[in-house]
């Protein structure tokens, strides 16, 4: 598997730096007229054609980019249009860049330029990097037998964003936190049709791409992985090249899960089969055809999480469904302890409220228990908590502008410093029942933006910090205000905004910051001027919109719902 470090070549390339690329000395300098075609038709089978006698140094250029839109996809005719030896060194599997608009090829018949806008670039597994606005992509060529082929050429497959879009699909990668508690999603895009499969399989294996205090992998180092065949039972026979007496049972069932979590994408697989060398793996009792529902004790949104819905009723928790919610029994629920705001933890036992003023955080069990214990103090302005896998509670003092994130482990709070929501004037926030990753909104001179980082931990599971943030893409409508945002699964999260008085905008977008919306059920626009957002990572969840005591399922627009009771606030999933 190619490593991410790869890429660094491929910008250096389509950046235009010159040192891996001869300038021409002579020859004509051309400007030749790109073709308007950016893609072939959606679902529609596109077989380009080889090098033509006698083509031009820019018409070599301007049919080998034509020729990486190969539906299905395959570069083979793309490498035709490559000298001997740029043949055998290619690796368009290093990366992909995608452009919007495609410029005239420009340059004489050792160099083409060809101009690129709107570029997104991604990784060897199909995982977003960065966008930029314009690049230069610089091919090198050489003279063959009498006809010019291109000698100097980036890793990476260089192709329209419409052909990416209709061709990749939206997918996650499966692999453990550091604790090996519980799994973690990645992002990635993968190729549509029969190979979604073999293209998930070989991104489980070791990769510099995986930091360890975000993620890890039981695929041990060295191994290589076979095309994925799946058979008319829907059985995905996986098969490794490797030593397979490295792999204790323990392991044996750790990448069964990654496996099974991360190939269950797939619509026709029912069960995987894993085959490591000539020793096919199998669960204790022998079985060696693994169902979809192994590893459910791994589940990113928590395993014994509740589905209900939390809030506060005159100032008291209550829980149970957005139509029907009834008293809770913890000190939160039978007295009122001036609480304005509750997180609630993923097993749905203990509630974490802070106070009226929004300086202090008190926790209590939701049901029974004898009192609240206060665990933060001294703070200026609240967000309302949230909870992760471990238990522990996250925190965001919005601190006039310059805000603070705290995590609190038991009754210990310690500040985290995250770039790009510390010391920013965030109005709202989540955390990952996972643990990995915090969103935010971050209010700004041009309008809200939606941020996203990563969280850092130990293997032992104390946080260490936290990485950079990326920011979403959402665009900001008119007033360039977010009302709410909410997870609809574990790696995208809604956003809600106004698009007129008395007209809501819901668009879903990803953590990792790829571009484009993702398609979501239900209904994007509502008539009402809601200004709260219920959501949940759990696949199928309500997603409520809330406007005081009126409320609707997004999922199910038309299905009627009962108005909550007066007073209601702080409506909740856990987590």
């Amino acid at each position: 598997m190619r490593r991410p470090a790869a890429l660094v070549g491929v910008l250096t390339v389509v950046l235009g730096l010159s040192a891996c690329v001869r300038m021409p000395t002579d020859g004509p300098v051309t400007q030749v007229q790109a073709s308007t075609e950016t893609a072939p038709p959606p679902g529609v089978d596109f077989d380009p054609k080889p090098p033509q006698p006698g083509e031009s140094a820019s018409e070599i250029v301007t049919h080998f980019l034509e020729a990486m839109k190969a539906r299905p996809i395959t570069t083979s005719v793309a490498r035709q249009f490559l000298s001997r030896d740029a043949q055998r060194d290619w690796r368009p599997d290093d990366a992909i860049v995608t452009y919007g608009e495609l410029g005239d090829p420009v340059g004489g018949d050792l160099l083409v330029q060809v101009p690129l806008s709107t570029i997104n670039e991604y990784d060897d597994r199909g995982a977003w990097q960065r966008s930029r606005d314009a690049v230069t992509l610089q091919l090198g060529l050489t003279s063959e037998d009498g006809e010019w082929r291109i000698s100097e050429v980036p890793d990476a497959l260089v192709v329209p964003e419409s052909w990416f879009e209709d061709s990749y699909r939206r997918a996650s990668l499966y692999f453990f936190d550091p604790t090996t508690q519980i799994l973690v999603p990645e992002p990635v895009h993968i190729p549509e049709g029969d190979q979604v499969a073999s293209s998930l399989v070989p991104s489980l294996l070791p990769s510099e791409a995986m930091d360890p205090r975000i993620e890890r992998t039981y695929f041990p180092e060295g191994f290589t992985a076979r095309p994925v065949p799946i058979t008319s039972a829907g059985i995905a026979q996986v098969a490794l090249d490797g030593d397979s007496t490295a792999i204790d049972e323990t392991t044996s069932q750790l990448m069964l899960t990654q496996l099974i979590w991360t190939l269950r994408q797939e619509e026709r697989i029912r069960a995987v089969q894993l085959t490591i060398g000539d020793r096919e793996l199998s669960l204790p009792g022998g079985a060696t055809q693994v169902d979809l529902d192994v590893g459910s004790a791994f589940d990113p949104t928590g395993a014994q999480s509740t589905g209900d819905v939390f809030g506060l009723v005159d100032g008291r928790v209550v829980r149970g469904s957005a139509s029907s919610l009834g008293d809770t029994s913890g000190p939160m629920g039978t007295e009122r302890l001036g609480v304005r705001s509750i997180g609630v933890n993923l097993d749905g036992t203990r509630v974490a409220g802070v106070s009226g003023d929004g300086r202090a955080v008190l926790v209590a069990p939701v049901d029974d228990g004898d009192s609240a214990v206060q665990v933060v103090s001294g703070a200026r302005n609240l967000l309302a908590p949230a909870w992760d896998f471990a238990d522990r509670t996250w925190l965001v003092d919005r601190n006039g502008g310059r805000a603070r994130v705290l995590v609190v482990t038991g009754t210990r709070a310690r500040t985290v410093r995250l770039p790009g929501v510390s010391g920013r004037d965030v109005e709202e926030f989540l955390v990952s029942r996972d643990g990995s990753r915090l969103v935010a909104v971050v209010a700004g001179t041009s309008g809200d933006r939606v941020v996203a980082g990563r969280i850092l931990h130990d293997d032992q599971g104390r946080v260490l910090g936290a990485g950079g943030t990326r920011t979403l893409a959402y665009q900001p409508d008119a007033s360039g205000q977010v009302r709410d945002i909410a997870w609809r699964s574990p790696t995208t999260v809604s956003v809600l905004s106004d698009i007129t008085d008395d007209l809501s905008q819901v668009r879903t977008v990803s953590v990792d910051g790829a571009p484009g919306e993702v398609v979501t059920s239900g209904s994007g626009r509502v008539r009402g001027a809601f200004r709260r957002l219920v959501g949940s990572p759990v696949e199928g969840a309500p997603v409520y919109a809330v406007a005081g005591e009126d409320v609707i399922d997004l999922t199910s627009p038309t299905r009627p719902l009962a108005t909550l009771p007066s007073g209601v606030t702080s409506l909740t999933y856990v987590g």
